[in-house]
């Protein structure tokens, strides 16, 4: 297979990754796989479960390690709701597990005017017999769940986005006179298919059948998602000469500072916040410590001695190298402010206790350290980009 072949089959990853926010696959059948082990949906009605387990995740970690650094990070950006090829995928598992429950319809569902304009990309109207091809496969795999009003909503806006983005993508590789092979379209459709008649023992005709698609229907699709990715990718390249250029000129971004600290923690072994005497006995307790660094007692050896936050304590309460962004706001600051070996005079209070701080390293991340993750950054901002500009120059309106 020649290297634009495989440039061209990898085009679905690049588009769901950077422009619609969908699974790292590196394939359509990898996205299927991913996919159908992920349950296809990544927000669905069992969220506030799935929380849940992540909130008693986090207290086993810190009864096993209390790493505060992890916990101070910030939000890097939003992840948006996956959303599967044409939804045909979700369709499958949908049925298949109403069928494991002996059931025809969900516990939820929910009817749209199929003649109803729900949005416009140009001159294409996505009526909501379009968008009702989504939404059926999401009612179905929620199974005997009954959604409330705002998932509801949350899983129809995800959808509408997801398809004006998709047009609007398309209509701008189209312009870009932009073509897939038909040997390229039948590989990929053959390859989805294979994959989603291995997991529900369907032959191909069996699947359409079941689900009311067609082939042509699916192939439609793929085209317009293998467009739209060809467009992206083709017109989102970055350089190592653009990314160093880029370093050069926001050098600043890549100032990073190495610090150790104490922190008494205002948490108790099962990750509940204390009591406000326990809080005022904990400041009291930094207070006393912060005296005794700030009079020559190695910070070090009271951290391992004092400090909540075990993982660090170990090696002294060294946090090693981070960037602005990385902890919680009140203890960047300080830290940022001192410098090289300086200790912050007062006690540094976070949502996870009070902190003694004292700096002890400074340095810019060399520009190879961060060459691939700084390319991949600045193609994902000119693929946002060439979303943007195609969302408003094929006008898209949303009437819902």
């Amino acid at each position: 297979m020649s290297q634009d072949k495989n440039n061209r089959e990898n085009t679905n990853e690049d588009f769901r990754n950077k422009s619609l926010d969908v699974s790292n696959a590196k394939n359509n059948s990898d996205i299927i796989e991913e996919d159908l082990k992920n349950e296809v949906l990544t927000e669905d009605s069992n969220q506030k479960e799935k929380h849940i387990q992540e909130d008693n995740k986090l207290k086993n970690h810190k009864k096993q390690n209390r790493n505060y650094k992890s916990y101070f990070t910030g939000e890097k950006g939003k992840k948006l709701l996956s959303i599967s090829l044409v939804a045909i995928i979700g369709l499958g598992i949908g049925f298949y597990a109403g069928k494991d429950v002996g059931r025809g319809l969900p516990a939820t569902h929910k009817n749209y005017s199929k003649s109803k304009v729900l949005a416009t990309v140009d001159d294409v109207k996505i009526t909501g017999e379009d968008f009702s091809r989504r939404m059926e496969p999401y009612f179905y795999y929620q199974g005997l769940k009954k959604l409330s009003a705002e998932e509801i909503e949350s899983y129809e806006a995800n959808t509408i986005n997801y398809m004006t983005n998709l047009e609007a993508l398309y209509k701008a590789g189209k312009e870009d006179d932009i073509k897939i092979s038909d040997e390229d379209l039948d590989e990929n459709y053959d390859t989805m298919i294979s994959t989603i008649s291995s997991y529900f023992n369907m032959s191909e005709e069996e699947f359409l059948k079941e689900f009311n698609l067609t082939s042509d229907y699916i192939k439609n699709s793929l085209e317009k998602e293998m467009i739209a990715t060809e467009y992206l990718t083709a017109n989102s390249e970055v350089s190592e000469k653009e990314a160093k250029n880029y370093y050069d000129k926001n050098k600043e971004d890549f100032f990073e500072i190495s610090a150790s600290h104490i922190l008494i923690s205002n948490t108790d072994e099962d990750g509940e916040e204390v009591s406000d005497e326990k809080k005022k006995e904990n400041k009291e307790l930094a207070e006393e410590l912060l005296k005794r660094v700030q009079k020559g007692e190695s910070i070090e050896d009271l951290a391992l001695e004092y400090s909540d936050d075990t993982y660090s304590a170990s090696n002294g309460g060294d946090l090693e190298f981070f960037s602005k962004g990385e902890m919680s706001e009140n203890f960047e600051e300080a830290a940022f402010s001192l410098d090289v070996g300086e200790i912050y005079s007062k006690v540094v209070e976070t949502p996870y206790g009070y902190h003694i701080i004292k700096k002890t390293g400074e340095q810019y991340t060399d520009f190879d350290d961060v060459k691939e993750s700084l390319i991949e950054s600045l193609t994902s901002d000119k693929q946002s980009n060439l979303l943007q500009d195609a969302l408003e120059k094929y006008n898209v309106k949303i009437n819902m």
